[in-house]
């Protein structure tokens, strides 16, 4: 006969087992609804074999949406592409086509350029022939003005208020123009420039809505040096910063109204009051290119000089800093970094064909190996990319960790 304390044994081994199971249960469940978007309580309805078709199917679904090539390009034709409002925007020299990240057409319209430039602001795309004198601006898929100017277009740029433009100026003894147009295509303000060739001009409203922000390169002799500007609306200059034979690259507004600017060897953060709240110089690292992420936290990429001179190979450090300019977290890439593109909490970084996907803490989430050397990323949100090479426009969703258990 059995004694009391041999039987709570089989009995607590039960219990052990219950909840065994229906920790599996639960962890079953938060994975199907969080990866694969299906109510575990369906099981109720459709039964066991019905959620396991439903599985599958979703699977194989997942796995062909992951990865989709959306347009062949013709290697010949160049051609300028951005996101706008999800969708992306592709000029060629006769057409500007805007597609869906299923590939699907949703405006055509017929353009004759030599050079296609296209940039966008949430839901309006600036058109420009670099080299030529015809300008549009594009909103919801159709021309809203266009003009023909005298002078060839060197660069333009778009916010929520202005569209920017850099000409070659005609006037005898200036190099170049600097022009801002209102949204209904009204020519507000110019500036006529002597001594050095503006080739950027942009306005940030995260920054400063009352700012232009102007890159250009001075040259004596054999020397370039790099001048970064504000302007006001007006274009009388408020501010510059001089490079020291470096060129600047771009701007990128911070929260608190700052804004990050990177040149070749060195980054800075500047205020509202153009003052340089905190700057690093690279010792032995070439910056080839950088962003911010989350309008909180730049991200560069540093090239390891030392490395490719010795080594004869590149290796590329990844850097993210805090909006104070305090490091955050660095990794190292093998390869040269020739773009990173953001949204949001996403950065795509670029080198050679690989694409790597990073969030705010370094961590990479994705990645992407395409056929041959991506030209450009351009995310349509911080989880969907359109990656260009020579010959194809593929869409990418990205597999990012945002979201707890892909809940919240």
């Amino acid at each position: 006969m059995h004694s009391e304390k041999d039987k709570r044994p089989k009995g607590f081994s039960l219990i052990k087992l219950a909840l065994f199971l229906l920790i599996i249960l639960v962890i079953s469940g938060v994975a199907v609804y969080s990866f694969l978007d299906i109510n575990p309580f369906d099981v109720l309805s459709e039964g066991v074999e019905g959620i396991y078709d439903r599985i599958f199917t979703a699977s194989t679904q997942q796995l062909k949406e992951t990865v989709k090539d959306i347009l062949d390009i013709d290697p010949n034709e160049k051609i300028s592409c951005t996101a706008v409002s999800g969708d992306l925007a592709i000029a060629g020299i006769s057409a500007v086509r805007i597609v869906d990240q299923e590939g699907m057409e949703k405006a055509y319209i017929p353009v004759s350029l030599k050079k296609p430039y296209v940039q966008s602001y949430e839901d309006t795309v600036v058109i420009a022939d670099i080299e030529g004198r015809y300008f549009a601006l594009l909103m919801n898929g159709k021309i809203a003005w266009e003009k023909n100017i005298d002078e060839d277009i060197v660069n333009a740029g778009i916010s929520d208020t202005w569209v920017l433009l850099i000409t070659k100026s005609k006037q005898s003894g200036y190099k170049r123009t600097i022009r801002a147009y209102s949204k209904d295509g009204q020519e507000i303000s110019f500036r006529n420039v002597s001594n050095y060739y503006p080739f950027m001009a942009a306005n940030y409203p995260g920054y400063s809505k009352a700012c232009f922000v102007v890159n250009s390169i001075e040259t004596s002799g054999l020397e370039a040096n790099g001048l970064f500007e504000f302007l006001d609306l007006s274009m009388n200059q408020k501010a510059s910063i001089k490079g020291s034979k470096e060129i600047f690259g771009n701007g990128f507004p911070m929260e608190k109204e700052s804004l990050f600017v990177y040149s070749e060897r060195s980054i800075m953060a500047v205020d509202s009051m153009y003052k340089t709240v905190w700057q690093h110089k690279m010792e032995g690292l070439a910056v080839t290119a950088a962003n911010v992420i989350s309008k909180k936290f730049p991200v560069v990429a540093l090239l390891d000089t030392n490395v490719l001179s010795r080594e004869r190979r590149n290796e590329t450090i990844i850097r993210i800093y805090n909006n104070n300019g305090t490091e955050k977290h660095s990794f190292v890439l093998t390869g040269k970094v020739t773009g990173i593109s953001v949204k949001d909490k996403t950065a795509a970084i670029i080198a050679g064909p690989e694409v790597f996907f990073i969030n705010q803490d370094g961590n990479i989430m994705d990645q992407y190996t395409a056929r041959s050397d991506v030209l450009g990323v351009y995310l349509a949100k911080d989880d969907t990319a359109y990656i260009v090479t020579y010959d194809l426009i593929t869409r990418v969703k990205i597999k990012t960790d945002h979201k707890f258990l892909g809940l919240f």
